[in-house]
Formats: C-alpha cells, structure tokens, sequence
C-alpha cells in the first residue's frame, strides 16, 4: 500500500534548499560567499549593531534587486564568513571603491546542486 508524504515535507525541502544558496559577490577583483538565507545568529547580531538597529533583512530581500549599502552589508558579511571575523563595517565602508562602477562588481545567486546529495560546509 502506497503511503501519501508527510505534511510540509515539500515545504521543508524548499525552506532547506533557499537556505543553502549561495551568493557570490565580486568587488574589483575580490570573490567571496555567503548563504544569505542562514546567516548565524552572532552575524545578525552584528549587522543590527552595525546599522543602527536594522535587521539582516533590511538589507537582503531575495536577490531581485540590490542596493550600494546592501551591498556594502553583504560583502561585510561575506569577509566576515570568509575568514575574516572581526572586520568591522566601517572598514569595508573606507576601503569601498567611489565611485562603484557597473564593471566593478558581479553578483551571483546559485542554487545548490540538485544532483549533489554529499554534506558540505
């Protein structure tokens, strides 16, 4: 006898495979990543202290469409997780290029692979 999935399976299947996308952000040359939908609390914590109170999501919302100080936040984060865990905001803000030109940044959303069922960090 065929048994019908559990309920919300779908749905934490999907919640899962979000939280495991990568963004790959490039600024004049420099690449690092970051799962913006499973950013550890600490990390939160450190954006709201950083930006007067604003959540994370003030400045993530998906990927449709990012702004300069999102961008400013999320490279932050992305050295942050990329081996540099007490850099502070204000860094990145001083090292930003000025003006930020189209040809000096890339942006990119990759799902996981589908295929890949092997457990990575």
């Amino acid at each position: 006898m065929a048994s019908a999935p559990k309920p919300g399976v779908a749905k934490r299947q999907a919640a899962t495979q979000q939280a495991q996308r990568v963004l790959r952000i490039t600024v004049k040359g420099e690449t690092f990543t970051l799962c913006p939908e499973n950013i550890p609390f600490g990390e939160q914590v450190a954006v709201r202290k950083a930006c007067g109170g604003l959540p994370i999501s003030s400045f993530w919302g998906g990927g449709t469409v990012i702004a300069e100080d999102s961008l400013q936040v999320l490279f932050w984060l992305a050295r942050r997780a990329c081996g540099e865990p007490s850099l502070n905001l204000q860094t990145v803000l001083n090292e930003w290029p000025t003006p930020l030109n189209p040809d000096d940044f890339d942006i990119v959303l990759e799902d996981p692979d589908e295929d890949d069922n092997s457990p990575e960090s």
